[in-house]
């Protein structure tokens, strides 16, 4: 079976297609985790008030 002319180069861009989508994925992808972690760093300070709080109101309720 004969191969078409041009045939041959189809994988090269088809890699060369995927590494660019790799590329602006991971440029896009990255500030958004980046982000997400300064929100989990900040929302974690008042996710421990509140457990301490809620640990309190337990307590209270729970010991007569």
């Amino acid at each position: 079976m004969a191969l078409r002319k041009g045939q041959g180069w189809t994988p090269i861009y088809l890699l060369i297609v995927m590494i660019i989508a790799a590329v602006l994925i991971i440029t896009l992808v990255k500030p958004l985790f980046r982000q997400s972690a300064i929100s989990a760093e900040e929302n974690l300070g008042e996710a421990g008030g509140i457990a301490k709080s809620a640990s309190l109101l337990v307590k209270m309720l729970l010991i007569p």
